[in-house]
């Protein structure tokens, strides 16, 4: 019996002088990494809806997360002498405890920082950053981009220019093609277009298409990118961009509103026709019900509705990863240097 009590002890002391295990990493960092990616989600989809309802955006962003652990034992025992018939001759006791006390800070995101990340555009040079990072052409464009060369993008509900759409179709079948290269130049904001290798006959036709939808003088090869609607001559590009509070705005307009709530004033309306321009194609599409759905991207709740993107609608749920990602670099604050593009002339 004696020996049984020791071994215990022996176990509680070296419960006592144990670390957390290296295996909470991994927990924690996991954990706590999915549930902020999910809250980043939730909370950029309420601002969406949120601006659609002309209500104030809020952000409040996670600046830390700091999980402190401690673990402790204690053991004692005592012997005493026997006293007539008492059988008790050694008590033995002990305790251990185990604490987990995690601290999150949060930081509203507010004066400068709102100015510099959600009103300010993003830079053209960014815009050519994303395409040579990978990105498709057409969704860099449709998205990002505002006007080009004095073609306008779908806006506010309303259908742009034809000529937009088509720059961005003939763009994305040379960058599918392989045949779209770029090379930006961080200093100086260099930005070059080339066409590698010999092309069939569909993509030479792309490229000189892509030339005259962008105003450019016959046999350029290279031009400047310029922030701002009007270009110069035919060998700059005007592009104006969208800033990340333009595109928060332009992503509401694909929400399915409740029935009633336009018409009795409570939502902005949807899309739109301006005079003979068609209706805008919402750059993602955004669901509403009274309940919450079984199977979603992300979901909210808002005004007594459930809003959310289907988890089966890839284009959707890119388009709005991508939205994200443009919030993270429209926050490192990027310099907004005019780029220059070379393309091959035919």
């Amino acid at each position: 019996m004696i020996s049984r009590l020791a071994a215990a002890a022996a176990l509680l002391a070296l419960a006592g002088c144990s670390a957390v295990p290296p295996a909470r990493v991994t927990v924690d960092r996991l954990g706590y990494g999915e549930v902020i990616a999910d809250s980043w989600k939730r909370q950029t989809l309420l601002n969406v809806v949120r601006l659609r309802y002309a209500d104030a955006p809020v952000f409040l962003d996670v600046a830390s997360v700091i999980n402190s652990y401690s673990m402790a034992g204690k053991v004692n025992g005592s012997a005493q002498l026997p006293e007539g018939s008492a059988p008790n001759l050694l008590t033995f006791g002990g305790e251990g405890s185990w604490s987990n006390t995690p601290t999150v800070t949060y930081q509203p995101l507010m004066g400068d920082r709102f100015t510099r990340s959600l009103l300010q555009p993003i830079p053209p040079v960014a815009v050519f950053q994303l395409i040579q990072s990978g990105w498709p052409v057409d969704l860099v464009l449709r998205t990002v981009v505002g006007t080009v060369s004095g073609l306008r993008n779908d806006s506010y509900g309303v259908g742009g220019d034809t000529g937009f759409h088509e720059l961005a179709e003939a763009m994305a079948r040379i960058q599918r093609a392989g045949k779209l290269g770029i090379r930006v130049d961080a200093r100086n904001g260099v930005v070059v277009v080339l066409r590698r290798g010999d092309a069939d006959a569909g993509l030479i036709d792309d490229v000189r298409r892509v030339g005259e939808l962008l105003g450019l003088e016959p046999g350029v090869s290279e031009f400047e990118i310029a922030y701002g609607l009007v270009q110069r001559d035919g060998r700059e590009v005007a592009m104006l961009t969208r800033s990340m509070l333009e595109l928060l705005v332009e992503l509401g307009f694909g929400v399915e509103l409740p029935a009633g709530h336009v018409a009795d004033g409570r939502a902005t309306p949807g899309r739109r026709r301006a005079a003979d321009a068609p209706l805008a194609n919402g750059i993602a599409r955004i669901h509403s019900g009274p309940e919450m759905p079984v199977q979603s991207y992300a979901a909210v709740p808002y005004k007594g509705s459930w809003y959310w993107i289907a988890d089966d609608d890839i284009a959707s749920k890119r388009t709005f990863t991508f939205l994200l990602i443009l919030s993270s670099l429209a926050e490192t604050g990027q310099s907004a240097a005019a780029p220059v593009v070379t393309v091959p002339s035919r």
